[in-house]
């Protein structure tokens, strides 16, 4: 393991974007939040992931040149086409337009087809926070995930957010439907790494948390055994039936992840809360939260978000840990 600075990394994936023409725009746009994301420590969706998106670029499947268009819209909802466009210039701008919206009703609801993966989701709560809002937001994958009591995946393991912005640091939820996501057993192989819980099943159908097994074998876990199963389904739903896009299931039919459907929601929460009501109701829960009993083990007691701002002062003081062999692949782009 290396460490990067953030800046360095900045400037090599915006570099090797600009070499397939890509826009300048989208190109910084891009390099940024990937850079972020594994500044922040979400390393499975930040560098780690960068070449494979530009083999997607070089593969065609993924046009860096366009722009989302709207199809149909009706007061606080409107859904987009993003025309097989950058997964993260097309959140970013649907969220950006769902707080639009929320700013003239209250609410912003934005439905997007035919995009790409938008790396963290994360991503997008955070932009939603930073208007000042609280946002919702959810994506389909391709099928990776069985549902329960089933054996082949016919489910994306469909990642959810919900944050909420608070002035001592956000509350925000990023969880795919599988207890992890694919992204995270990667990781977890490159460093040579068990899951410390169950991560699904192997090859002949036995719990394990050997994440190259569960890789493998396309059987990850679903939270909540089949309530994970059920909520993914119940978001591929909405996404799709919103957007007039494909579910995970014609998504598997295209030969790989992309075309995906995407839902935005922004709320403007401060329409209807008073002075610092909300604060201080934030503030009350994340106290009581953080007071609880400690079990014994080893892991901290933490309220969602917290400990990206750590990571990320650590990570900007010593540079971004980057797998050696993940970098010489980045740098093989050029």
């Amino acid at each position: 393991m290396t460490r990067i600075q953030a800046d360095e990394v900045r400037i090599t994936l915006e570099q090797i974007l600009l070499d397939r023409n890509c826009p300048a725009g989208h190109a910084a746009k891009v390099a940024q939040e990937i850079t972020r994301n594994s500044l922040e420590g979400t390393y499975s969706h930040g560098i780690n992931r960068f070449p494979r998106l530009v083999g997607s670029i070089d593969q065609q499947e993924v046009r860096t040149d366009v722009e989302p268009v709207l199809m149909n819209g009706f007061g606080a909802l409107e859904n987009w086409d993003g025309r097989s466009g950058l997964g993260i210039v097309n959140a970013w701008f649907c969220m950006g337009r769902a707080i639009e919206l929320a700013k003239d009703h209250g609410i912003g609801c934005v439905a997007l087809r035919n995009t790409n993966h938008w790396l963290r989701a994360a991503t997008y709560g955070y932009e939603a926070c930073e208007a000042g809002m609280a946002g919702i937001c959810f994506t389909n994958t391709i099928p990776n995930m069985p549902t329960w009591g089933a054996a082949d995946p016919r489910l994306g393991n469909n990642p959810l957010v919900m944050a909420f912005p608070w002035k001592d640091g956000d509350i925000l939820v990023d969880m795919a439907m599988s207890q992890y996501s694919y992204g995270a057993l990667e990781n977890a192989v490159l460093k040579d790494e068990q899951m410390p819980f169950a991560a699904g099943f192997d090859a002949e159908g036995k719990i394990t948390c050997d994440p190259a097994a569960v890789c493998a074998s396309k059987r990850v876990m679903p939270i909540g055994f089949w309530k994970g199963a059920a909520l993914s389904f119940a978001l591929d739903i909405f996404a799709s039936s919103l957007s007039l896009g494909n579910s995970a299931s014609a998504i598997g039919k295209l030969g790989g992840e992309r075309d995906l459907s995407q839902t935005f929601i922004a709320i403007d929460f401060a329409r209807v809360t008073p002075g610092n009501e909300a604060e201080d109701i934030v503030k009350n829960a994340v106290e009581d939260l953080l007071a609880s009993t400690p079990d014994g083990s080893a892991n901290p007691i933490v309220y969602p978000g917290q400990r990206m701002r750590s990571i990320r002062e650590r990570n900007l003081a010593e540079g971004i840990p980057v797998d050696e062999r993940v970098w010489d692949e980045v740098k093989a782009l050029f």
